[in-house]
């Protein structure tokens, strides 16, 4: 009976994150698996695989709620510089309060790779590509690993933040990039 009742519950939730636009569901070998993150080969496939990219500050605290018995937050994120893609100002940050998506703190200086959420939980906001891949902070003149993520160890370099500029604009937007699935 627990066995049932587990997969019903299951069953229910992919079911919504789907509907939410925050899962994706493909049928392998006649079998459904489910993926919550997209898991990039290189930093340059989740660049081509980012229609924008920017840098800023979060402005607010996670303003958090629950939508559809899911818990979400929506933060402010002042843009400074638009590396890829036409967006300005001030725009929403949607995560889900699940480990793969850890929250963005105020005050943090970020690079997000971001996406334009079409949904029915808001209406214009974005959010990051590959979850906890899409979000960097830049510390002084370099961009680490964001330590906000559980997943992740001590804060890592990846690059300065100049060279990952210089990158980006070298490399293109190309949608679907090679995602390995696990």
């Amino acid at each position: 009976m627990k066995k049932v009742l587990a997969t019903v519950l299951a069953t229910v939730l992919i079911s919504l994150l789907s509907t939410l636009g925050l899962v994706s569901c493909s049928p392998t070998n006649n079998d459904s698996s489910v993926k919550m993150v997209d898991n990039y080969a290189s930093i340059d496939d989740l660049i081509k695989d980012s229609p924008f990219i920017v840098t800023g500050v979060v402005e607010s605290n996670n303003n958090e709620f629950v939508y559809g018995e899911v818990p979400f937050a929506i933060t402010k994120f002042k843009i400074e510089t638009t590396i890829r893609g036409e967006v300005s100002g001030t725009i929403n940050i949607l995560q889900t309060k699940i480990p793969e998506d850890p929250f963005i703190k105020k005050s943090d200086k970020m690079v997000l790779f971001l996406i334009k959420y079409t949904g029915p939980v808001t209406e214009d906001a974005y959010r990051m590509k590959g979850l906890y891949l899409g979000q960097y902070k830049i510390v002084g003149d370099t961009v680490v690993k964001n330590s906000n993520n559980n997943l992740a160890g001590d804060e890592e370099v990846l690059t300065s933040l100049d060279l990952l500029i210089s990158r980006i604009n070298l490399l293109g937007y190309e949608p679907n990039a090679p995602i390995i699935t696990k």
